[in-house]
């Protein structure tokens, strides 16, 4: 079971650091560094923010370190992730998680970033799973309101309080040369499965890939026999894993007794191979059927709910990892408590 505490509060005039984990974003850098400061902050650019993703590639020594002094430094009050990758699970056995522990800072980041959530839930931390430089600010003509939103409450409040769902979402890539608005399409909101009861557990997880290289790699911060009571939260990454693989994945989970000793599972709204609404709509029900057989097979009285707006796709919900979360399926309610 994770145990941890919201870190204190950013306020207006605090500084948030700048660091990148894994790779340098392609795009956007300076916009997404200004929409961050238009939130009443300051920034501080660490080393690893100022490189490209050919010298940090064979660097996870010196991207740690970044991450390390970002926590240490006693002027930031936030720590910001420059954008995802492929590369943050290098960075596992250069960490200090009593360091961590005695400097609390909101960290926020997403996809390969799931790891550094995952250390930092284990060193007591609450921290958040969107709200980066790349996509998540730097995207779009401007930052979407409801990312906005949501961005400043994962700043500034404790508890996170109730999510509501967005009322229009987009998975379309941003053409940082042409500027021109994506497509952005109605959203019909959560969809629950299993029981209609309230149940009440920390929030874990994030990006499915990225679990399961945190497995594979032998890291110690994701393990599946401390998951029981928990609410795993699961999303998919911009590679579009098709329903088999996601489904191979939960299977394994119900071979490990995971999925029955869940308390709830909440999975983002994915990022799909694009085309006609039609198709976008025909990938996204094909992951849902896959998530909800499985679960039926293995723990048919799990509550399941799909397409939260963390994750991929946009906008962006920042979820709180390692918060506790009240799931009702009888008022069809998230509510971090």
């Amino acid at each position: 079971m994770f145990d941890c505490d919201y870190p204190p509060p950013v306020t207006a005039g605090d500084t948030v650091a700048v660091v990148a984990p894994s790779h340098a974003p392609p795009d956007g850098f300076d916009e997404g560094l200004r929409r961050l400061r238009s939130f009443g902050v300051r920034t501080k650019l660490f080393d690893t923010a100022t490189r490209d993703t050919a010298w940090l590639r064979n660097r996870p020594e010196a991207r740690a370190q970044d991450v390390m002094d970002a926590f240490r430094d006693d002027e930031t009050d936030a720590v910001v992730a420059a954008m995802g990758g492929n590369r943050a699970v290098q960075l596992l056995d250069h960490l200090d998680a009593d360091a961590v522990a005695r400097n609390p800072k909101r960290f926020f980041g997403s996809s390969d970033n799931t790891h550094l959530h995952l250390f930092l839930n284990s060193a007591g931390l609450v921290s958040f799973y969107g709200g980066q430089l790349f996509p998540d600010l730097a995207a779009d003509p401007a930052v979407h309101p409801y990312t906005r939103a949501n961005v400043e409450r994962a700043l500034g409040e404790t508890p996170f309080g109730r999510v509501r769902p967005a009322p229009r979402w987009s998975d379309e890539y941003y053409d940082f040369d042409d500027r021109e608005p994506r497509t952005w399409f109605p959203a019909d909101g959560w969809e629950w499965h299993g029981p209609d009861e309230r149940v009440r557990a920390p929030v874990v997880g994030g990006c499915l890939s990225m679990l399961r290289t945190h497995l594979i790699a032998g890291a110690p911060y994701f393990d599946l026999d401390s998951l029981d009571d928990c609410a795993l939260a699961v999303e998919t990454s911009g590679e579009t894993p098709g329903a088999s693989e996601v489904e191979r994945f939960f299977v394994a989970l119900g071979e490990r007794g995971v999925l029955g000793d869940l308390a709830a599972l909440l999975v983002g709204k994915p990022e799909t191979p694009g085309g006609a609404r039609e198709d976008r709509e025909e990938f996204r029900r094909r992951q849902r059927e896959a998530i909800a057989g499985t679960v039926a097979e293995y723990a048919d009285d799990l509550p399941v709910v799909f397409d939260l707006d963390f994750g991929h796709a946009a906008p962006v919900l920042p979820l709180p990892m390692g918060a506790e979360a009240v799931i009702d399926g009888r008022e069809r309610t998230i509510r971090f408590t």
